[in-house]
């Protein structure tokens, strides 16, 4: 490809003023003598892409492309000395600059970075924000437009939705479900939406993953996942976590293990930092069927008021 050569204008390294430099492309580094801009040979390859990118380049923005490889090999920047003194510094697109074939073999060399495109962080409404925490929380939007307060029945363990080899596992868990103080405290909801979890848990593999634990380490774990699920155990509730889990046969909160479960039955839960200020934290489980009808009470005020909120941003934002 020939040898390529730096000329510091007025400059007196070596003959002429200019520098040899390392093999590579044809001419000056540094765009040609001042005043030459694109034009000619000097400073710039003579290969049939870089010649079809100077050749097409006046016409680009009238043919709809910059020629050769066009703006996606990056922006070239070229800087004129005199006599040692920084004149001029012209920055453009690589596309039609003569320079297409350098810019290719440092792509190739893997030396030129491209800086990857800036992602435009667009901030979501409050409302809307709601709504989707909201749709997280009871699992779906669909589930959260039929969301209602009613109480939970009153239910017994359903074991023929537990696999077989789990039932006598499932059925001495409950027997320590039964015996949590949180049932008087709150209601028979609460084994309601301990029971169903009790279930989803043995057929989502809880279970195997548990096999050392004893029954009542278990059945802690399932009470706390359904308490903290529907924002029981806040201070304002007046219902603190080690009164609910009384009579369990465990000293100490589960937190781990009911954390693990409340991933193995919900899914991920709400990223951090994305949660609305105003709603409790609780955990994910993504079914109202789990939760108990005092929480999905506060969740159907939520989301009416979030919803006339939003229709009322949309009006404004209509006219």
């Amino acid at each position: 490809m020939g040898q390529r050569w730096l000329r510091a204008v007025g400059g007196d390294e070596g003959d002429g003023g200019e520098v040899r430099a390392s093999d590579g492309w044809l001419g000056d580094g540094w765009g040609g003598p001042p005043g030459e801009v694109g034009g000619g040979s000097g400073g710039r390859c003579l290969c049939d892409d870089c010649l079809s990118g100077i050749v097409s380049y006046p016409l680009a923005e009238q043919y709809g492309g910059g020629g050769g490889f066009g703006d996606d090999r990056g922006m070239i920047t070229e800087v004129v000395l005199l006599d040692g003194h920084l004149i001029d510094v012209r920055k453009g697109p690589v596309g039609g600059s003569g320079y297409e074939c350098a810019a290719h073999e440092l792509q190739a060399r893997g030396v030129l970075r491209r800086e990857p495109p800036r992602t435009v962080v667009v901030r979501e409404e409050p409302e809307q924000a709601m709504l989707d925490w909201l749709a997280r929380v009871v699992g779906g939007e669909a589930a959260l437009a039929a969301l209602d307060d009613e109480p939970l029945p009153v239910e017994d363990l359903d074991l023929g939705a537990v696999p077989g080899w789990a039932r006598e596992r499932a059925r001495l868990v409950d027997e320590h479900v039964q015996g949590a103080f949180g049932h008087q405290l709150v209601g028979p909801e609460l084994l309601t939406a301990c029971r169903r979890l009790l279930v989803r848990a043995a057929g989502a593999g809880a279970f195997e993953a548990w096999h050392g634990a004893l029954p009542e380490q278990v059945a802690a774990a399932v009470v706390h996942c359904a308490a903290k699920a529907s924002a029981l155990g806040a201070p304002t509730l007046g219902h603190p976590m080690r009164s609910i889990l009384r009579g369990v046969g465990v000293s100490g909160y589960p937190s781990d293990r009911s954390r693990r479960l409340a991933t193995l039955v919900g899914g991920s839960g709400w990223p951090h930092g994305r949660r609305p200020t105003e709603v409790p934290d609780v955990y994910v489980l993504g079914d109202p069927a789990l939760l108990l009808s005092c929480f999905r009470s506060d969740l159907v005020v939520y989301r009416d008021r979030a919803v006339r909120l939003a229709a009322g941003s949309g009006a404004t934002g209509a006219r």
